[in-house]
């Protein structure tokens, strides 16, 4: 069972699954976590599991892969309860913010429930460990998205979204994690939507110097973002 579960870990390296995050297609992510035998897994790749599945459930939501993404979402949540003892208390509850904020995602309606949850727990997950990468990008997003009413704060947002891309740029855990890339790009679109659209295309500029082949900024996003500052 041991060397199965290893062997399945190496068909899929943090590098195979970056590289899927830099061209757009995340079907590999689907592989790799369909692969996965829970019970023989290690916990640090329990956790690097926890992480992609953290990573591919919006993902699922966005291109309106509902049924997926709930499916994954319960997986999520039965893997975040069994690995909870394991885990820095501040990443498992950053984690069980984005949980209930994937609820709200799939059924808007829950605003008032799960939304609310996931802003309450985000900040207590910050609070919890204020240099937590997970914990900062969790607040950071929550800031950004919410609506004022509910405590939306772009400016705040940035500040946690530039903080967690420092901890990443000098933590070489991240080199091949889609989390890094994924933060550089919050903190241009937000650079984006506080009106500073001179610091967006530079800041989009400066990530692909660090991840060249990251075809969304490259081909979409940067070209789009330079046609409206014209």
């Amino acid at each position: 069972m041991l060397l199965v579960a290893q062997l399945a870990f190496g068909q899929f390296s943090d590098e195979q699954l970056y590289m899927a995050y830099m061209s757009s297609d995340l079907s590999l992510w689907g592989q790799y976590i369909d692969a996965q035998d829970w019970k023989a897994l290690s916990h640090p790749q329990r956790l690097r599991l926890i992480n992609y599945e953290y990573g591919y459930i919006p993902v699922l939501a966005d291109q309106k892969r509902m049924e997926e993404a709930e499916h994954y979402l319960l997986q999520f949540n039965d893997h975040l309860a069994q690995e909870q003892p394991h885990m820095p208390k501040a990443t498992y509850i950053a984690y069980l913010s984005a949980s209930h904020a994937y609820a709200y995602l799939l059924d808007k309606s829950k605003i008032f429930s799960e939304g609310m949850q996931s802003f309450k727990m985000a900040k207590q997950a910050l609070q919890t460990d204020p240099n937590n990468p997970i914990a900062l990008t969790l607040k950071g997003n929550v800031d950004f998205y919410a609506p004022k009413l509910f405590g939306g704060n772009k400016k705040q947002a940035m500040q946690l979204f530039l903080q967690a891309e420092n901890i990443m740029l000098n933590d070489t855990t991240f080199r091949y994690l889609w989390n890094l890339p994924a933060i550089q790009l919050c903190i241009a679109q937000c650079y984006e939507k506080s009106g500073n659209k001179a610091a967006a295309i530079q800041q989009a500029e400066k990530t692909l110097r660090q991840h060249p082949h990251f075809s969304y900024i490259r081909q979409t996003y940067l070209p789009q973002l330079k046609q409206r500052n014209e």
